[in-house]
């Protein structure tokens, strides 16, 4: 893209460009997004070029490689530490982008959301409900625009576009709107976290070994949104991993259904079918299963049931080994904690059900050189 006074033709190539005097044209490239041409681009452009004009004058704008040009007046130039001039309003922090009752511990993570929507991907919030614009989330047309936006990798967006078409196939669906707007969902957390490691699966094995298994040798898959099919050979319902790790050890396969929190708490419908009964009884994975089923049912550990049933009828289908599930949540998370608290005295072998925080693996990744990069942008994203 070129901008100049419309006297002037635009430049044959970058090397034309970058001798000509003063401040009257200049060149903007952007590979990856290409979204320049559009939005707050012709009022940021022209606002540099006019600072460097004495009087305001009528500019060119070129945009390559299609030839299309678009005329517009010089304006005022624009101060890029004002979230006003760069169009982004109202400012991250305004009353009018939160709810006036919520947790404070909600509250607290909404904020950091909307801090990092306007200072690190510099675009404006979105509507969502009777919120014409609300903090945490991202606007639909510029998602629209950019569908990478929610996310911290490329890996990690390719794996939810790819996850979305599976499930969808499978029967399901990934909510778009949480996936790519919900900056707040523990959705695009997941992808953004084990999304990632999936591209990064040398790496991703000493963290692993440090926080899930220390016998693990090797990294086979990593997937997100993850149900075994058919579902009537496992729950006969829409119970599934928010990942599952697939690994090696010396004594053969084993696997690890995750549970990914951020925000959110469990579920608290109080799902129960004749299969769980039958899973909860003959797995062996449960102590005094006919008396603990009525407490596992209650809708502060139900979720939490059904993934362990879910690992548990998994183990039983051979394909992946023997298995655990755990937990990935922030430090300290009171609905994570206290389901752990209800479920682990309930199991057999209590090494099944783990915690591990989002803390500990933003720590451990820090140590790992391939995944310093990945661990500081984690921790700008989620943990204020």
């Amino acid at each position: 893209m070129w901008c100049g006074l419309e006297s002037r033709l635009p430049p044959a190539d970058v090397a034309v460009l970058g001798v000509r005097p003063g401040r009257q044209q200049f060149w903007v490239h952007d590979d990856e997004k290409g979204d320049l041409v559009g939005g707050a681009a012709p009022d940021f452009l022209r606002s540099l070029v006019s600072s460097g004009l004495s009087e305001p004058a009528q500019l060119t704008m070129f945009y390559g490689p299609s030839g299309q040009s678009k005329r517009l007046l010089s304006g005022d130039p624009i101060d890029l530490d004002r979230p006003e001039d760069l169009g982004v309003v109202p400012r991250w922090d305004d009353p009018a982008l939160f709810p006036a009752k919520e947790p404070g511990r909600i509250a607290k993570y909404r904020r950091h959301q909307s801090w990092y929507r306007e200072n690190v991907l510099q675009t404006a919030p979105g509507a969502y409900m009777r919120y014409p614009a609300l903090g945490s989330y991202l606007d639909a047309d510029i998602v629209e625009a950019d569908p990478s936006l929610n996310f911290l990798s490329a890996g990690a967006e390719a794996h939810a576009r790819e996850r979305s078409a599976v499930v969808k196939t499978e029967g399901g669906a990934l909510d778009p709107v949480r996936l790519r707007r919900n900056m707040l969902s523990s959705m695009p957390l997941c992808f953004n976290l084990f999304g990632s490691m999936r591209s990064e699966a040398t790496a991703f094995l000493p963290l692993f070994q440090n926080l899930f298994d220390p016998n693990a040798t090797a990294i086979r898959d990593v997937i997100c949104e993850y149900a075994p099919q058919p579902p009537a050979q496992f729950l006969g319902d829409r119970t599934a991993f928010d990942a599952i790790v697939l690994y090696e050890t010396a004594q053969g396969p084993r696997f690890i259904g995750i549970e990914t929190k951020y925000t959110e708490a469990f579920s608290a419908t109080e799902y129960d079918s004749d299969r769980y009964q039958e899973i909860t009884a003959k797995s062996g994975w449960f102590r005094n299963p006919q008396s603990v089923r009525e407490t596992l049912k209650g809708r502060t550990s139900n979720q939490l049931w059904r993934n362990l049933m879910l690992a548990a009828a998994l183990e039983q289908r051979g394909t992946h080994g023997s298995g655990g599930v755990a937990v990935v949540a922030l430090e300290h998370d009171p609905g994570a904690t206290q389901a752990i608290q209800i479920l682990r005295p309930a199991l057999t072998d209590q090494s099944r059900l783990m915690f591990v925080s989002l803390e500990s693996i933003v720590a451990v990744a820090g140590k790992v050189p391939e995944l310093v990069a990945w661990s500081s942008a984690f921790r700008v994203r989620y943990l204020p």
